[in-house]
């Protein structure tokens, strides 16, 4: 191959790539992948109109195996089966889940108040929030206030069903007023602290560790990806 068959090619295929990347949104340039002991590490992929993303690596979450473990600076740590959980008072909400790369889904969710939690598992006086310990070793730092937010909730069911492994089974949490990466899955433990510190993902970029939804332009796929100026904070308009 002579050299200008040689940059022939490689403008062609920069061309090419440079238009894939462009077409696709963020994060969403591989498929989701699940084998079968390990769910994938940053792998966005399209279910049921939702990009999923994970941290790390890790292995399936089994209902049988699985305890959420409250402890830290708590005046009555313990662990909680999926079974005890679900004995909780339940709350059907429908809301958007609005991602910081510009995209947004909408779901119906069902789960529980972090209230029904602490009346179980009090915070000790000096607690000013809760770390979030997830299977794919993220965690989430989240102040009381916004985890007693009547909005937010400890997820179980999403449109009628179990979590899925992709959207955080067994237990997940959705705060609608801010962005997701505040909105921890597959968690394994919360643990209250009396300082909030930057989670994963506010260490990693340049994200706000408050993660309170902007003003700006969404994305919605499941309204096309039409671009819709937001004013910020939850979701409500569409």
């Amino acid at each position: 191959m002579n050299r200008r068959s040689f940059l022939a090619r490689a403008l062609a295929f920069g061309v090419a790539f440079v238009q894939g990347w462009w077409s696709r949104p963020a994060r969403a340039e591989t498929d989701y992948f699940t084998g079968t002991d390990f769910v994938g590490k940053n792998r966005a992929g399209k279910f049921k109109q939702f990009y999923i993303n994970y941290w790390k690596p890790f292995r399936r979450i089994k209902a049988e195996d699985w305890s959420l473990a409250v402890e830290g600076l708590c005046e009555r740590p313990r662990s909680f089966s999926l079974k005890e959980l679900g004995n909780l008072p339940k709350v059907t909400q429908t809301s958007r889940l609005k991602c910081v790369e510009c995209w947004s889904a909408k779901a119906e969710w069902r789960g529980f108040h972090f209230s029904e939690l602490m009346k179980l598992c009090p915070p000790q006086p000096q607690a000013t929030g809760a770390v979030f310990h997830c299977g794919d070793n993220y965690n989430e730092h989240l102040s009381l206030a916004d985890l007693n937010h009547p909005r937010t909730l400890l997820v179980t069911e999403m449109n009628g069903a179990p979590l899925s492994d992709e959207h955080g089974f067994p237990l997940r949490i959705i705060i609608p007023s801010k962005y997701g990466y505040k909105n921890p899955k597959a968690i394994l433990k919360i643990e209250y602290v009396s300082q909030l510190r930057y989670g994963t993902w506010s260490k990693i970029g340049p994200y706000s560790p408050d993660g309170t939804i902007l003003p700006g332009t969404d994305h919605p796929l499941d309204l096309g990806k039409i671009p819709r100026r937001i004013p910020g904070g939850e979701i409500t308009a569409y």
